[in-house]
């Protein structure tokens, strides 16, 4: 299997704030993700196994060069988003994302 292959089985995606100084409550959006199955791995990484989805809160500097070490444990202005590609058709996994949608009012975008 090519890395091309490999990449291609996961979905991409984000949501931020509107402005790099607005952001979201880190501990509140933790205790969203705990409240909803999510496995926290510490430094703002938060795992489902099956169907995989990876979740990682930030505080970025630049929205266009970012690592998890941008990790906040009080503010975040991004959200990273992976998921395989059958966790994006379970029904579980698109509910816990589209109600993460509703909890920071901004709607997730793919990250091409």
């Amino acid at each position: 299997m090519t890395i091309s292959e490999v990449i291609d089985m996961y979905n991409y995606y984000y949501i931020k704030t509107d402005c790099r100084s607005n952001c979201w409550d880190t501990p509140e959006i933790r205790e969203f993700l705990l409240s909803h199955g999510m496995e926290d791995r510490g430094s703002g990484i938060f795992v489902r196994q099956n169907p995989y989805l990876d979740i990682s809160l930030m505080k970025v500097k630049n929205l266009n060069s970012w690592s998890s070490r941008d990790y906040d444990p009080q503010e975040t202005n991004y959200v990273s988003i992976v998921t395989s590609f059958d966790g994006e058709q379970d029904p579980v996994v698109w509910g816990l994302l589209k109600e993460l949608e509703r909890f920071l009012c901004f709607r997730m975008c793919p990250d091409d």
